[in-house]
């Protein structure tokens, strides 16, 4: 069923234009995030979402080498942005996350997420959220690293 009145893939499109532009004014006015790319941006996004993020996941999720990925981490770590700690339960894994030095700003960047949010809630029914909810899982299940380009 499609609907004239609007068109779904163009507001996707717009947000995630307005996503990016957001993240890339944020880390460009940022104290904190001096001189980075947005590549770096995005691995410190993929580590941030990532519980117990391991360099060899990295590697698997972005279809790169593990070296590739090795010298990535030790430049983000040299730079402050990323830090290693060793598994409790096995000593060879080391987890990755965001330093906690730049933790609470680099949460910053999702304020307008948040506020957002906050403002659907008032407008919005929980009903209403709900199927929203249920749409941008089902929406962002077709970009689940793994999923084939046939399915």
């Amino acid at each position: 069923m499609t609907n004239s009145n609007f068109d779904i893939s163009a507001s996707v499109n717009k947000l995630y234009y307005r996503i990016i532009l957001n993240e890339l004014r944020l880390m460009n006015n940022s104290a904190n995030f001096p001189n980075i790319s947005y590549n770096t941006l995005l691995y410190l996004d993929i580590i941030s979402l990532t519980e117990n993020c391991t360099v060899s996941q990295l590697a698997e999720v972005l279809h790169i080498a593990k070296s590739s990925v090795t010298l990535k981490i030790n430049e983000l770590m040299r730079q402050g942005l990323v830090e290693k700690t060793q598994s409790k339960t096995d000593k060879r894994v080391k987890y990755l996350t965001v330093s906690s030095q730049i933790y609470k700003e680099y949460q910053y960047f999702d304020l307008a997420t948040q506020r957002a949010i906050q403002a659907m809630a008032q407008e919005f029914s929980k009903n209403e959220l709900a199927l929203l909810d249920k749409m941008l899982n089902q929406f962002s299940s077709y970009y689940e690293v793994g999923l084939s380009d046939e399915e």
